[in-house]
């Protein structure tokens, strides 16, 4: 009995140690790729350094209060709220509309899933390329398909009018991630169960009745995941952006992420970048963490009943 127990206890510490080893990998990645650049871009925020010279001026939180004062800055601000309103309305919208149409039993179902996806798995700097020539203001495809059908007197330069370039963007944008929400919506409208979609129609339900009483509640799970993923998408956008328009023209389709690029390695001013970054942070958080409260609300309640 006396040797039995030392060899729990043994048995009992190395199965501790087994599980603190699994979970100090994981927390030190944590810190070194989350929390460690979090603390470095602060710092970097209070300094004037260009990046390249050796030493840095400490000058407190003068960066972020210049920002504060810069039309450019405050301009950046609107349009990742506009995007964020566009992401959350756009390709959410369009992609449960085509869900639902699809759903229904259209006779060559899995070539138009495939269609509705396809442009989804196209990297952003593609995209980006493929519609720079769409958007090509005197032979691209949009300006020859309106000469063709008479309209020709709508084409304009799509991209270098100030006025026109952030909606143009977003119907590249529009056409590139609407396959995502698409996917998302049309796996939840097949997980919905047969026998709710009969109750209704024996209770002679119309189709749009059944949709919306019954269908769309039951899409609530697929509804947070693309709702969550596109508030995210709206506040790192980036790529699309900067490839296709580098912000322009005179900085009228900039966000904060292609500001923060531009006054970093354009400028050489890494600290009011670093504050752009900081400014970034806190704006996805004001976005994200009301999300994430939500979340956390709904899980309890699910769980309670």
């Amino acid at each position: 009995m006396t040797s039995v127990a030392p060899a729990r206890r043994r048995f009992y510490f190395s199965q501790r140690a087994v599980h603190l080893l699994f979970l100090v990998l994981p927390v030190l990645l944590f810190v070194t790729f989350f929390i460690y650049p979090i603390i470095s871009t602060f710092y970097l925020s209070l300094q004037d350094w260009d990046g390249i010279s050796k030493s840095m001026k400490f000058i407190g939180m003068a960066n972020y209060v210049e920002l504060l004062h810069e039309p450019r800055f405050f301009h950046a601000v609107l349009n990742n709220v506009t995007w964020l309103i566009f992401l959350l309305l756009g390709p959410t919208g369009l992609g449960l509309l085509l869900a639902a149409i699809l759903d229904r039993g259209l006779r060559g179902e899995r070539v138009f899933r495939i269609v509705y996806f396809l442009p989804f798995t196209i990297p952003a700097v593609a995209v980006a390329a493929i519609w720079r020539w769409v958007y090509e203001p005197t032979s691209g495809l949009l300006t020859t398909v309106l000469n063709v059908v008479g309209l020709g007197s709508l084409a304009q330069n799509w991209l270098g009018d100030p006025h026109v370039v952030n909606f143009a963007l977003m119907g590249a944008v529009m056409w590139w991630m609407t396959g995502f929400s698409f996917l998302v919506f049309f796996a939840g409208l097949r997980n919905i169960p047969v026998e709710c979609i009969e109750a209704a129609r024996i209770e002679g339900a119309t189709p749009w009745q059944i949709f919306w009483k019954v269908s769309f509640p039951l899409l609530w799970p697929s509804t947070i995941v693309v709702l969550g993923i596109s508030a995210v998408d709206a506040m790192r956008l980036f790529d699309v952006v900067w490839a296709t328009t580098n912000g322009g023209p005179a900085y009228a389709s900039e966000v904060l992420a292609t500001q923060m690029y531009d006054v970093a390695f354009g400028r050489f001013d890494m600290g009011r970048a670093s504050a752009i970054s900081v400014y970034l942070l806190i704006l996805a958080g004001a976005v994200i963490m009301p999300y994430l409260y939500y979340m956390s609300l709904r899980v309890q309640a699910s769980e309670a009943e």
